[in-house]
């Protein structure tokens, strides 16, 4: 055969690949496996963000409710400005508000805090309300005290259709059912909601800051109109209108869509972290194929090719692998968003489809190739080991990972643009970078720590027993898998406990702790005149009950120093929410014992006449805001201008009343108001809503444990989610461990050999196996519990600002699962190595 000087000869090169990837596919299944799972993963969490986004930028218009919506908040607004832009558009008038809403019955009322949107004949512009029976919509228009309630209010109230219930002090015919309506706002995707007709207001007392008012204004362009000149247009018509804003359809959704990023971007990391795994035991297996190919490749270099043009071929195998397995597992992610489209639908009626995409195809084999570059690299560069005179000296060489500067610096190079891949174009790219650091960090500790037990154990003296002689010298020899079982498994086990830790700790606090800590109602929109009646009430009813009742008025930030803080503070600022809209403020005469100051002094008695504020601290860093600037306020459509005297720390984890902003009582007493109450009883069956709201109709109520129900119904779905692809990560690893034992098999034969004829039973050897694991999956548990530990404390407290706590037994259960099967595994794997036949290993065979 020719020699070949050259790669250039790429006919041949690929002829061999593709025979030897036919001839071989079973002993290279392990990387199949491994890089399918993990593509897999990655490619259904981006298939679902991607189907959600094209969901979300499709229905833009109908989750907005219009091309553009006129937002006025509690006011009702300019109505001229509004009838000016109804000329060239066609406008639907709602106005939202949260109520009570109440059985009307002899016997045994139950009551809900509910959101209702009152709409008229116009509504929807875009997209429809899904509900039952048919013409029902039409009937809240047509007929007065009509409403529609969701499901959620249907069932829990136990209705019936045509029932008639209570809102405040009127009474409504519920007249169908609603199953979910085209403009998805917050209080759809969590909260309830009901629809009524446009006359509703007329019939209601909604003159309280409890009734969270917000006119809203939905406009839809005429058909043939420009969007950018009709857009100009009405920004222009309200110029000068400082209470309005204009909102869009890409600005719809927000909330959902941050959501979605973040969640997404958190399960990608994930996903990563299990590919970073699978890279090890890919380059493992890798070796161990190479090992079983020593020969074919000493052929090889005999018939005259040189060792560049034996790596080509096996990177061209890895090549054709990773084209076939990317495009089947993004082929068959698809098949996971009907399942997430189930999940979707039913609450917040978005109906996502599989949509193909070939920039996330590309991502997705990018960071395959990347992956299987920088684990390869180090293997088939061991090729330069094979001389093809071991064919003459029938000699069996066990090759080994080969490192130079030169392939370190590449693996290095194709890190980073792994790296650069996943925080480029991130909702949170600081987040993406610290958790790369983290599982880097993580991987170097359990690369030190293979070594500190390899370290140790030799340093072990007078071993009798012969099996642990067995396991230390299999654990510490030359060629041992241990630094790669103690990575591999070391990081899958901190990923699925530190995941675990998070989940348990969040689950806890919204479940236990904080229904314990926090009071049981609120009670928003009491009255000045009705503070007195409300307090009777409540104390008639438990006399031992935790009251407490403050003064509130609505304020929102115009500006901070003379200047519109929304010009500079962007809505990813973690404190956003305290310019965002107005925000209920109140007053107290001392400091409370559960915000202490941080900077700054209590109220200036001496300047009773002067507004000033009492600022969260959090809010104030974030804002960058110091002691003394000057805040503009709007209260009640006034500019008022206070300053900042002190900084507070406010814990808002334990859901008592806490405001970002106090004033001061001299000051703040001059403004009309109304008062806010939380209340904890002693015996929480004596609290009687039904007759409170007979009592004061106007009042809303709303009870905590509902919606910390609601909330760990979301967690659960959420957890599950994450904590079966930390599982995968795990299977990944076990996977990664078994391909290490398959690269020390010839060894393992070997040696079981030299047991079996020194007398060896398969029992000691079993048990040498068993205190070889032992040893390592102790060493590793007591890092991952430490990493994990640390990790889970730093997110509950730090980003989702929690109280952590240990839990022992969520870490022993976990970590005697992950021991148990992965032992059975190692065993497995192991069990064909027990009995080795003799003639051919000692002829070299």
């Amino acid at each position: 055969m020719e020699r070949l000087n050259n790669i250039s000869d790429l006919g041949l090169i690929i002829k061999y690949a593709f025979r030897d990837l036919v001839r071989n596919y079973k002993k290279i299944f392990s990387i199949i496996l491994t890089l399918f799972i993990s593509l897999f993963i990655l490619s259904a969490i981006l298939t679902i963000e991607e189907s959600l986004k094209k969901e979300l930028n499709d229905n833009a218009k109908a989750l907005l409710g219009g091309d553009l919506e006129i937002d006025y908040n509690r006011d009702k607004g300019n109505l001229e400005l509004v009838n000016k832009v109804k000329e060239f558009t066609t406008i639907s008038q709602m106005i939202e508000f949260s109520t009570m809403i109440s059985t009307n019955r002899d016997q045994d009322n139950q009551s809900l805090f509910t959101r209702i949107k009152t709409v008229d004949e116009q509504y929807p512009l875009y997209g429809e309300v899904v509900h039952e029976p048919f013409g029902s919509l039409k009937r809240i228009h047509n007929e007065k005290n009509t409403i529609l309630v969701n499901e959620n209010i249907f069932k829990t109230l136990n209705l019936k259709i045509d029932e008639e219930i209570k809102v405040q002090d009127q009474l409504f015919k519920v007249v169908g059912v609603i199953k979910s309506v085209p403009d998805v706002s917050g209080f759809v995707a969590f909260g309830d909601f009901a629809l009524a007709g446009k006359d509703t207001l007329e019939l209601l007392k909604l003159n309280t800051m409890g009734s969270f008012l917000n006119h809203e204004y939905k406009v839809k362009f005429e058909d043939n109109a420009n969007i950018n000149d009709t857009r100009k247009k009405i920004q222009e018509i309200f110029t000068n209108d400082q209470k309005v804003q204009l909102r869009y359809p890409e600005n719809s959704a927000s909330g959902l869509r941050r959501v979605i990023e973040n969640f997404s971007q958190f399960l990608s990391l994930v996903s990563i972290s299990a590919m970073l795994i699978a890279g090890i035991g890919i380059a493992n297996t890798l070796l161990s194929f190479l090992n079983q190919s020593n020969m074919s490749i000493a052929v090889k270099k005999a018939l005259g090719f040189f060792s560049l043009n034996i790596k080509t071929i096996y990177y061209l195998q890895l090549l054709i692998l990773l084209t076939f397995i990317s495009i089947a597992a993004y082929g068959l992610s698809f098949l996971l968003v009907p399942i997430a489209d189930t999940y979707l639908s039913k609450g917040l009626g978005l109906n996502i489809k599989p949509l193909f995409s070939i920039f996330n195809f590309i991502k997705i084999f990018l960071v395959g190739l990347i992956v299987l570059i920088i684990f390869s690299i180090p293997t088939i560069n061991a090729i330069d080991q094979v001389k093809a005179s071991n064919l003459f000296r029938n000699v069996f060489q066990n090759l080994q990972f080969y490192y130079s500067k030169k392939s370190v610096f590449v693996s290095l190079l194709f890190l980073s643009a792994l790296v650069f891949l996943f925080v480029f174009g991130s909702s949170r790219p600081i987040y993406s970078l610290m958790y790369f650091g983290a599982f880097f960090i993580c991987l170097i500790v359990f690369f030190l720590l293979s070594k500190i037990v390899v370290f140790f154990l030799k340093g072990l003296k007078n071993r009798s027993n012969i099996s642990l002689k067995v396991s230390v010298k299999n654990i510490t020899q030359t060629k041992s898998i241990t630094p790669i079982t103690i990575m591999s498994l070391g990081l899958g086990v901190t990923l699925l406990l530190t995941l675990a830790m998070v989940g348990t700790n969040f689950k806890r606090e919204v479940a236990k702790t904080i229904p314990d800590i926090a009071p049981d109602y609120f009670f928003i929109g009491i009255q000045n005149t009705d503070r007195e009646i409300f307090e009777q009430n409540i104390k008639s009813m438990d006399q031992e009950v935790n009251l407490e009742i403050v003064p509130i008025v609505s304020s929102g930030i115009v500006k901070i120093n003379g200047i519109d803080p929304r010009t500079y503070i962007t809505p990813d600022n973690d404190s956003y929410w305290v310019i965002g809209n107005d925000r209920r403020s109140s007053w107290l005469d001392e400091v409370p014992s559960d915000n202490p100051l941080v900077a700054g002094k209590w109220w200036d008695l001496s300047k009773p006449e002067k507004l000033q504020i009492s600022l969260d601290a959090k809010a104030a860093k974030d804002f960058n805001v110091k002691l003394g600037d000057i805040f503009t306020l709007n209260i009640y459509g006034r500019e008022i201008d206070g300053e900042i005297t002190s900084l507070r720390e406010v814990d808002y984890r334990d859901l008592s009343i806490n405001f970002a902003m106090l004033f001061n009582p001299d000051f703040a007493n001059t403004i009309p108001h109304e008062y806010l109450a939380t209340a904890k009883f002693n015996d929480f069956q004596k609290f009687n809503e039904t007759k409170l709201l007979n009592d004061l109709p106007s009042l809303s109520i709303i009870k905590i444990s509902d919606y910390l129900n609601k909330v760990t119904d979301i967690l659960n779905k959420v957890f599950i989610a994450v904590i079966l692809i930390s599982a995968v990560t795990i299977i990944i690893g076990l996977i990664v461990i078994s391909s290490a034992i398959m690269v020390q098999g010839k060894v393992k034969e070997f040696q079981n050999l030299v047991f079996k004829i020194l007398g060896f039973s398969k029992k000691e050897i079993i048990f040498s196996s068993i205190i070889e694991f032992v040893l390592i999956f102790f060493s590793v548990i007591l890092i991952a519990v430490l990493f994990a530990v640390i990790g889970s404390y730093y997110v509950i407290e730090n980003i989702f600002e929690l109280v952590w706590q240990f839990d022992l037994q969520v870490l022993l259960s976990l970590s005697l699962g992950i021991g148990l099967v992965t032992l059975i595994l190692i065993m497995l794997t192991n069990f064909k190595y027990l009995s080795p036949k003799v003639y051919p290993l000692i002829r070299n065979q």
